[in-house]
């Protein structure tokens, strides 16, 4: 049986890798007038791919405190 928390980290890494498609797809289909709005987009997808490596960081460090 999966806990609240496995639960709760499952669904955010699954919303996290959509937003970054959903970006990914905003690149690919849209034509910037612009450098800085291709910058912001690009932005946020470094942001979101941050993000889902301190959930790794922080999933290894509470399994390195549960052992």
């Amino acid at each position: 049986m999966l806990t609240m928390d496995t639960v709760f980290e499952r669904e955010l890494k699954k919303i996290v890798a959509a937003r970054i498609e959903s970006l990914k797809d905003t690149l690919v289909n849209n034509n910037y007038e612009d450098v800085a709005a291709f910058r912001y987009v690009m932005g946020k997808v470094a942001a979101f791919k941050d993000l889902d490596d301190m959930m790794a960081e922080a999933h290894e460090a509470a399994d390195q405190r549960n052992r």
